[in-house]
């Protein structure tokens, strides 16, 4: 269904918006970047930044939105034109959000130790990533690749473990090249997940 081009402006308006306190917030730091700052570096005006994110760490709610949407996209997409199985879109998965992130790794440790307190907007937003590889999941033991009697929630929270892992214990990540990130990955998936493949 085609957009009006109203919402096609509002659509990359915040996306600019999104764009812009990611950088901040990587160049600065989230304490020391304030919201004239990003409005300032996506051209637009305070007024209009409050239309679409009311404070800072809601910025950090719409990353995190973009982040998975754009991790179901991508996965949607290379299933298609890849032909592949639901453990191999379960991996890509991981391999996205990990890779997407560490460009930003700053700003994706922040928004993941916002998730564990109870009095942020951030609570419980990984809640979407956990629902993501739960389906994926659910779909590879229906397609035989993991032993039935093992609950997809304990794969989902092995799968976890690798993600939250990188995050914050991966301390050489950000000099890592793409191909040690997915070698890395491939690891950990497989002594990891051993005794749950068939």
């Amino acid at each position: 269904m085609a957009v009006s081009r109203r919402e096609a402006n509002k659509i990359k308006c915040r996306q600019d918006i999104l764009k812009a306190s990611r950088r901040l917030f990587k160049e600065k730091g989230y304490e020391n970047t304030m919201i004239d700052d990003v409005a300032d570096k996506a051209e637009i005006s305070k007024a209009t930044l409050y239309n679409y994110f009311p404070n800072k760490e809601s910025l950090l709610v719409g990353t995190m939105d973009d982040q998975i949407a754009a991790a179901e996209k991508y996965i949607r997409e290379s299933g298609k034109e890849e032909n592949l199985c639901s453990y191999d879109k379960l991996k890509l998965a991981l391999e996205f959000l990990i890779l997407d992130s560490i460009p930003f790794i700053d700003v994706s440790r922040r928004i993941m130790y916002l998730n564990a307190c109870e009095a942020s907007p951030m609570y419980g937003k990984v809640n979407e990533v956990k629902d993501m590889f739960r389906d994926l999941t659910d779909k590879a033991k229906n397609e035989g690749t993991f032993k039935k009697d093992i609950h997809s929630i304990e794969i989902v929270e092995l799968m976890m473990s690798i993600y939250l892992n990188s995050q914050f214990q991966w301390k050489d990540i950000e000099e890592l090249s793409e191909e040690q990130v997915r070698e890395r990955i491939e690891r950990m998936l497989e002594i990891t997940l051993a005794g749950c493949f068939k």
